[in-house]
């Protein structure tokens, strides 16, 4: 098994830098110049089971705020929540939501109070939880972000270490993974800290970044296998295909 990853403090560090890179598929091989290290090899570890689905759970309508899986959202009437772990079945989602030390298991349909509010979680998928409340159903808290990412033919292509900033967040590819192929992609936020992190994502998942959703189409692992200044080094990348408005 391939592996290459950098920790989430570096994702963040790498993010708020001022990199420049337009994140489109007509990014060059080249990583970014804080990426001094060698990609390391370590031995196979287990492979962690596919997500069993659905995809998601609960009403179409994605109307709320959006709790990113990994990632932490502000709530109406202050207080902040951690979309931690999720889980399915193969009929229904599960999904744990994290107050500081608090967590709780939530299921679609069902109440939930935090920070003292009442809400209701109308959605929840394998890349996002959806939270309404009878005064904040109208609004779709991913709002769509027009100047970036940067596409090409309606793909977004992420290479391995290589930082995309956009003009109020940011998204790095801090992991591949063969056997079979997966990702992690980190989505920070000057400010807010991260705001998804979507780990162990396989070919044909849906992710949401920048108020849009993007399934994973094509995972290529590079040449990582060898020192990053040899000729022969080539890095990752996933491509993303936009699949509409989150």
């Amino acid at each position: 098994m391939r592996i290459a990853k950098i920790g989430g403090a570096v994702c963040l560090t790498l993010m708020l830098a001022a990199c420049g890179t337009d994140g489109g598929a007509k990014t060059s091989d080249t990583t970014h110049p804080s990426a001094t290290s060698s990609a390391s090899s370590s031995s196979p570890q287990p492979v962690p089971a596919a997500d069993k689905g659905p995809e998601c759970d609960g009403g179409k309508d994605a109307k709320g705020v959006h709790v990113l899986r990994g990632g932490t959202a502000a709530l109406p009437g202050g207080g902040k929540v951690t979309y931690a772990e999720a889980g399915a079945d193969g009929k229904h989602r599960t999904a744990v939501l994290s107050l500081g030390t608090t967590k709780q298991t939530v299921a679609a349909g069902r109440k939930v109070t935090l920070k003292g509010h009442s809400f209701t979680v109308a959605q929840i998928c394998t890349y996002r939880v959806v939270l309404t409340t009878p005064d904040h159903s109208g609004t779709n808290e991913g709002a769509h972000m027009a100047k970036w990412p940067t596409t090409q033919d309606g793909h977004w292509r992420l290479r391995w270490h290589v930082p995309d900033n956009g003009p109020a967040m940011g998204a790095v590819l801090s992991d591949i993974q063969s056997g079979p192929p997966r990702v992690s992609i980190s989505v920070t936020a000057p400010g807010q800290g991260q705001l998804a992190f979507y780990d162990d994502v396989r070919g044909g998942s849906t992710v949401e970044i920048a108020g849009r959703l993007w399934k994973v189409v094509t995972i290529d692992a590079g040449h990582m296998d060898v020192e990053m200044n040899s000729p022969d080094f080539k890095a990752g990348y996933v491509d993303l295909r936009e699949v509409g408005d989150a």
